[in-house]
């Protein structure tokens, strides 16, 4: 759903009367929208050291993300689990080391997780990947995030959600205080979209 694409289906949607330079300011805030909401998704796949507790995902992978969707260790799917609960449960679970099989997502504003218990060994390097089955060719000892990010690149979301994106960004096209301003068109195009996006769930 090229950025593009979009814009000119909310410009056909409105008759033309939309503005273009509004328009391209929505888009972005659009796309926040659809990752808070899980539409936009990814995976990114890290080596860890031994011993090494906590990964600031912002900082050390570089991704900007919204919603943190889960963490797998080796091909364990670890729990979360809040970070009082896991000082009841192991008063020194900092000092611990073993096959992480849970994470804490202890500063949430800093967007870091630590593993409980920290890998006790370290990664095998990541290579590409060669399609055997199963995922036979999987680097052991990787740790893997899958998260919602905004598709802020222009290229990126895809074709299915681009009369969803469409229809939000005229609905606060119509809602503004313009010379086209028409609250029944920016009602409806937020009921078209509570609609489709019924249906894509």
């Amino acid at each position: 759903m090229p950025r593009i694409e979009t814009l000119a289906l909310v410009q056909l949607l409105s008759g033309n009367v939309a503005d273009a330079t509004t328009l391209l300011n929505y888009y972005p805030n659009v796309m926040v929208d659809l990752a808070r909401e899980n539409w936009t998704c990814d995976a990114l796949a890290f080596a860890v050291t031994r011993g090494q507790q906590q990964v600031d995902i912002d900082t050390d992978l570089g991704i900007p993300y919204i919603n943190l969707l889960g963490v797998i260790y080796d091909n364990t799917e670890l729990e979360s689990l809040p970070l009082r609960q896991l000082e009841m449960l192991d008063p020194y679970w900092r000092d611990a080391l073993g096959r992480p099989a849970s994470f804490t997502e202890e500063d949430v504003t800093r967007k870091t997780i630590q593993f409980y218990p920290a890998p006790d060994v370290a990664s095998n390097p990541l290579g590409g990947t060669f399609g055997e089955p199963l995922g036979g060719d999987y680097a052991t000892y990787n740790a893997v995030v899958f998260f919602s990010a905004p598709a802020l690149d222009p290229a990126f979301p895809p074709v299915y959600l681009e009369l969803i994106a469409a229809l939000r960004i005229m609905k606060f096209e119509f809602a503004r205080n313009s010379d086209h301003t028409d609250l029944v068109v920016s009602a409806l195009a937020e009921k078209l979209n509570e609609v489709f996006t019924g249906m894509l769930r």
